[in-house]
């Protein structure tokens, strides 16, 4: 609260005391009198403060590691335990350009995507739609192979402009369900926007996210969970 803003508050609370002081009796007066100089003395001591922004911590890096008179904490060893279950849908990370019509619809003359194959299954596909893999609690495609198999299917794609792909986001088991729907989300729509920039047509790009619910690996350590936390692909091509 700067000077301008006490300043304002002062002015103010002295006009509401002399507009209704006549119609109050001393007692009232003077509780609104000690209200106001409780509010007016915040102020003030908030101006030798220190002032920051509010952030929500959503990851085991998120937390800040205290100097001075608090305790120093290691928390890289800690896990991670995400909030409950509840409506993340802002923070699902929505791509720059999506398609206008979505296959399987009236409008589409692309099917559904269980009319996509699995390009893992055919030996010429599965060498150009390999799986992209993400680290713990994150949507940032990171690795030159991660980048190179990216780079890989723009190619194919633009030379085969009648292949259309379901960019699927999956995570590991950690984690509440709804969650985990939104970082599927998010893995998936960071590939898409990827392969945008690298020439592919929105139109071509679809995405979907299963966040826990189809695991690569059953697992339940690092080994698994590593394999889990990625982004595959459906392909269909009339």
């Amino acid at each position: 609260m700067n000077t301008t803003k006490i300043g304002f508050l002062l002015y103010f609370s002295l006009m509401t005391l002399c507009l209704t002081g006549c119609a109050r009796n001393a007692n009232d007066v003077w509780d609104d009198t000690r209200t106001a100089g409780r509010h007016v003395g915040r102020g003030l001591r908030s101006l030798g403060g220190k002032h920051g922004d509010s952030r929500q911590v959503n990851c085991r890096e998120d937390f800040i590691r205290c100097e001075g008179n608090f305790p120093v904490e290691d928390y890289s060893a800690m896990e991670f335990e995400p909030l409950p279950d509840q409506e993340y849908s802002r923070e699902v990370s929505m791509s720059t350009a999506q398609a206008k019509v979505e296959p399987g619809t009236p409008m589409s003359r692309i099917p559904g995507i269980e009319s996509f194959k699995d390009p893992l299954n055919d030996p010429q596909l599965s060498k150009i739609f390999k799986i992209i893999s993400f680290p713990y609690n994150s949507s940032l495609l990171k690795g030159e192979d991660n980048l190179n198999a990216i780079r890989a299917i723009a190619r194919y794609m633009k030379n085969q402009p009648d292949t259309y792909i379901f960019v699927e986001g999956h995570c590991d088991e950690r984690g509440a369900e709804a969650y985990n729907l939104a970082l599927g989300s998010r893995r998936s729509n960071s590939v898409r926007n990827l392969l945008i920039k690298e020439g592919v047509s929105p139109e071509n790009i679809f995405t979907v996210s299963y966040g826990k619910e189809r695991p690569l690996d059953s697992g339940h350590n690092e080994s698994a969970w590593s394999k889990n936390r990625r982004v595959q692909f459906k392909v269909y091509q009339p």
